[in-house]
Formats: structure tokens, sequence, C-alpha cells
């Protein structure tokens, strides 16, 4: 009987930290999901309020305030990361727009792997640091110069920002 009880400790033992894995990874997809619909904000996608709508966050786009500025906002209780509020702009000018998105989730569920998770995409290089216990990352899109990202996740918060400035081409002007 007690040799049946070892077993079944040691066998859950040995199960716990794999369990544990899957949630981390999981966590670590729902943030770099969360990069992905602020991607499509950023780079002026005409369907992001759709598409997020479509994932289930509550998006809409506000009041402009100059012809040449369109905001969105968007909500949504993201499970392995939390209660996360996006932002986006797109300001258009003569020779180029600037897509900005920014992305907070206060007290988030996730640990430093949901920027670790980011930071490892292969379609963004950059740096990152550990300052007390927190994960900066500082990065630039592989492909894409002109995609600029900044994530944090620290004691208080989970922080996605995006900068996108694209030139416009001769036709567009």
């Amino acid at each position: 009987m007690r040799a049946a009880l070892t077993i079944i400790a040691v066998v859950a033992l040995c199960a716990t930290p794999v369990a544990a894995q899957g949630k981390t990874k999981a966590k670590a997809s729902a943030g770099v999901a969360v990069l992905e619909m602020c991607e499509r904000f950023a780079s002026g996608d005409v369907l992001a309020v759709q598409a997020a709508q479509a994932q289930g966050w509550d998006a809409y786009e506000d009041a402009g305030e100059s012809p040449f500025v369109k905001s969105y906002t968007a909500d949504k209780a993201v499970p392995g990361v939390g209660e996360a509020s996006l932002f986006a702009l797109i300001e258009s000018y003569p020779e180029s727009s600037f897509g900005y998105c920014r992305v907070d989730v206060d007290q988030p569920e996730g640990g430093n792997e949901l920027v670790q998770a980011i930071a490892d995409l292969p379609r963004y290089a950059g740096e990152t640091r550990v300052v007390d216990d927190g994960l900066y990352a500082s990065l630039v899109a592989s492909d894409k110069p002109n995609w600029l990202l900044l994530s944090h996740r620290n004691a208080d918060s989970f922080v996605i920002q995006l900068s996108i400035n694209t030139p416009k081409a001769a036709t567009e002007q």
C-alpha cells in the first residue's frame, strides 16, 4: 500500500512542473496575441476594429480630433494576461503616416514570460533587461525597421507600446 502511495506521489510531483509549464506557455502566447492585435491597429489595418470585436474585444473608433487623426479604444479580459486596455491612433502627414498602439494591463496574471515570449519572436530583434525583478524589452521588427516596440512587465503592470512610422508612396501623397 505504501509503495503504491509513494509511486502516486512521485508521479504527481513529476507531472506538476509539466502542467505549470503548459500554463506558462499559454500565458506567454496570450501576451503575443495581444501584441498581434496591437500590430493590426498600429499598422492602420482598416479592419482592426472588426477583427478585435471578433476576438472578444470591446473595440470602437473614437471621435477624431482632426481629419488627420484616427483613434481607437479596446478593452478585454485576456485569460493569462488580465484586463487589457488598448489605445491606438493613426496620424496622417503629407509624406508619412504614424501608427501607435499601447496596451496597459494593471496587476497582470502572467509574469516576465509575457515579455520574454514577445522578445523571442523571430520577427523582432533587440534587447531585454531585468530591472528590479521586472523584464523590459526594446525591439525593432527584423524586416520592418520602422516598427519600434517597447514592452515591460514589472511588479504592477504589463505594457506593450508599438510605434510605426511609414513613408507614403509617391502615388499616395
